[in-house]
């Protein structure tokens, strides 16, 4: 006969578990809250405020010289120590979710051995790159020595860009007005990494769109800094989103405070820290320091004078080191007896 399975009743146990696993497959998974170090409401507000007062406060000015946009929204970060122990002409480019750049127009600064035919600056000119014109290094440092040519060609576009392997000579080209401004030369790689010797179209337009879509900042010698978000006019949430960004830049335990702030506007603030400083690292510890003899602070022995100070041999000491005591001793004297005033004898 064939053996047929038994149809025993299911046990209690088996049907609850049963259950449990349906209700555990149909409950939808919550997605992970990203935590941020400042709330997103806070920012919101923030920015609303600076809107409510760029509307009510800002005018525009006919005599001003320098013409401040106030729809710029920058994120200021103040640390407990000095952000950079030197001067730094590289900027420090920070990626963001929404680019903050579509509208800029934008120059190119490359090695005049890059392009070297009307054929290849053609191509660059053709190809479907973000770049407004193109300033070989030689016309540079040229046709831009003078102080005015510099700030027309500064006021003409709104980002530079320059080929990386010029990054010692562009402190030298451009001048302090790049450098000590919102518009800090930004440096790309324009080759392939097998022919550093040949410009890569695919290359430099990966670069420019990676730089469009961030902000960047030059580390100074301080502990302030104001980074670049966006406009005003930027849609609330973006500017939060890009805000959040910049802050994941900088260790958490190294930030003092951060604002939010326009061109022309109060600083809001966003964040303070708990601790000022940290009291491990921050706080100096007083060194002990061993106090010297004073026969040894004023006298000079040599490595094996000092040797027989610690044998304590009281013959071999006397011998050797005896008539350099004596010697010391003399000259002390000596010394003093110069600085007395005698009178003189009648």
């Amino acid at each position: 006969m064939a053996k047929t399975r038994s149809k025993s009743k299911v046990s209690p146990a088996a049907k609850v578990t049963k259950v449990t696993r349906a209700k555990k497959q149909q409950e939808p998974v919550p997605e992970p809250v990203p935590t941020t170090l400042i709330s997103s409401e806070i920012t919101a507000k923030a920015i609303a405020a600076l809107v409510k007062w760029t509307e009510k406060e800002t005018k525009p000015k006919k005599d001003s010289l320098f013409e401040e946009d106030p729809a710029k929204l920058y994120i200021t970060v103040n640390t407990k120590k000095y952000i950079s122990a030197k001067p730094q002409f590289k900027p420090k480019v920070i990626s963001l979710p929404h680019s903050i750049n579509s509208d800029v127009k934008t120059c190119l600064i490359i090695r005049d051995e890059l392009v070297k035919t009307t054929d290849q600056l053609e191509s660059l000119e053709n190809a479907d790159v973000h770049i407004d014109q193109i300033l070989p290094a030689t016309t540079l440092k040229n046709d831009y020595k003078n102080f005015e040519k510099r700030r027309d060609l500064f006021a003409q576009y709104d980002l530079f860009i320059f080929d990386d392997a010029l990054m010692n000579l562009m402190p030298t080209f451009l001048g302090k007005i790049f450098y000590k401004s919102t518009k800090i030369p930004v440096p790309i790689r324009v080759t392939a990494t097998k022919n550093l010797k040949e410009l890569s179209l695919v290359t430099l337009k990966n670069q420019v769109e990676k730089v469009l879509s961030s902000t960047w900042y030059l580390p100074p010698m301080g502990n302030t800094v104001s980074i670049r978000i966006g406009n005003l006019t930027d849609d609330s949430e973006k500017l939060v989103s890009n805000a959040n960004k910049v802050v994941e830049a900088f260790e958490v335990k190294d930030l003092k405070n951060i604002m939010i702030k326009t061109d022309v506007s109060p600083s809001l603030p966003l964040y303070y820290t708990d601790k000022l400083y940290d009291e491990e690292e921050d706080v100096a510890k007083e060194e002990k320091k061993e106090e010297q003899p004073e026969d040894e602070e004023a006298i000079k022995f040599t490595s094996f004078e000092k040797g027989l100070l610690e044998l304590g041999d009281v013959e071999t000491v006397t011998k050797i080191i005896g008539k350099k005591l004596n010697k010391e001793s003399t000259k002390d004297k000596a010394a003093k007896s110069k600085g007395k005033i005698t009178k003189k004898k009648k």
